[in-house]
């Protein structure tokens, strides 16, 4: 009976000899996005999913949500002394537009940005700050996607990535798949705000590994990427995504899949691809919201062949203008031939990848059938004929 005992005693006191799991208390600060506009209800704008998601990995006390709309970062900035007092392990910071639309100017937006920043750190607690978002506003679109890059260079460990997930590729304008009214997002684009959240690691969870294998390489068709996925667990989201500067990258494909416990090979064609040198990753978010990255790829410049793409007669028989493809930036010797291959015209030329236009002045020729020829340094030759009437 006294053994029993003893087990039992054992049973009821082994939870509280288990390891306590830290939970965190978070504070937001921020103005309409952050309050929630645009969800159709609260849970769905990007603070009630971090929220839950959160609450659901048992790692969140508690969020206290202090966006006012309409606000602006000074506003945050008197509302600080109120957030710490709540002794939050972490302040989230989310003015994405309205300093830049009511014409603050940057400097300040950025200097109120960085006041909340050090006040927090100062006072031992983790801070991130979103960058602008994208909105539908042709005078001031150009300058929220300037004072995004400010933000990354300004927080480049501790910002979260709101502006480049909502942009409509290749524009500034908001996606209107992610978009109420041009302004605010929507359901699916407060989605894309807590992945974001999630991206920025604000509480660090490990995440799955779901990529084992992504490459890419240049055809006559475009940059074709492939990837493989294995061992994932639920729905998946894959989004390519495109830089020119290894920094900035806009989402260019979005695929979904579901994982039926067989490794699967994914493929898309980048069918307008820069000339540049260029970079491409792929973001993978699973249906909790996880979100994680393949390695980068970085492929050269588009290299292409020495050629003559287009030459004509300019100012009847006095000079001529010509287009050359050229594989790679460097001096260049254009020589014009008459049939007899006496040189008429010889001289020496710089141009950059892949392309240059010349207007070359000529001698007075007579009427006839010419030659335009193009050597390199490296002893690639073309050549192309051309009347002068």
């Amino acid at each position: 009976m006294r053994k029993l005992t003893s087990i039992i005693a054992v049973a009821i006191f082994l939870p509280l000899l288990a390891p306590a799991q830290t939970k965190y208390k978070i504070v937001v600060l921020g103005s309409s996005t952050a309050y929630g506009i645009g969800a159709t209800v609260p849970d769905s704008s990007w603070v009630g999913r971090t929220k839950a998601y959160y609450k659901s990995q048992h790692l969140l006390d508690t969020l206290i949500n202090m966006a006012v709309q309409g606000s602006f970062t000074d506003s945050g900035v008197k509302l600080l002394p109120t957030a710490l007092s709540y002794n939050p392990d972490i302040v989230l910071v989310n003015f994405p537009s309205n300093d830049i639309v009511a014409d603050l100017g940057v400097p300040l937006y950025m200097s109120n940005l960085r006041k909340m920043y050090n006040t927090v750190t100062a006072a031992g607690k983790r801070c991130f700050i979103s960058t602008t978002q994208p909105r539908q506003d042709p005078t001031n679109e150009p300058t929220l996607k300037v004072a995004r890059d400010s933000v990354v260079m300004e927080f480049p460990a501790n910002y979260m990535q709101f502006y480049d997930p909502l942009v409509l590729p290749g524009t500034y304008d908001i996606n209107p798949l992610y978009t109420v009214e041009g302004t605010h997002p929507n359901n699916a684009g407060h989605r894309l705000l807590f992945q974001a959240v999630l991206a920025a690691q604000i509480i660090s969870i490990p995440l799955p590994l779901v990529l084992t294998g992504f490459s890419g390489q240049r055809t006559e068709a475009g940059v074709v990427l492939s990837w493989v996925a294995s061992n994932t667990d639920g729905w998946l989201d894959f989004f390519v995504e495109r830089s020119m500067d290894g920094t900035s990258y806009e989402s260019i494909y979005h695929v979904m899949a579901v994982s039926d416990g067989v490794t699967k090979q994914y493929s898309f064609t980048d069918q307008n691809p820069p000339a540049v040198r260029s970079f491409y990753r792929i973001r993978t978010v699973t249906d909790g919201g996880a979100t994680t990255y393949s390695t980068v790829l970085s492929l050269d410049a588009l290299m292409t062949r020495l050629e003559i793409q287009k030459v004509y007669i300019t100012g009847g028989r006095r000079g001529i203008t010509t287009t050359i493809g050229i594989p790679k930036d460097g001096t260049f010797r254009l020589a014009v031939f008459n049939t007899a291959g006496i040189p008429v015209k010889q001289q020496s030329y710089t141009g950059r990848a892949p392309a240059v236009t010349l207007d070359v002045p000529l001698p007075s020729l007579p009427a006839g059938i010419y030659f335009l020829q193009i050597a390199t340094s490296d002893g690639q030759r073309t050549i192309r004929s051309f009347t002068a009437l």
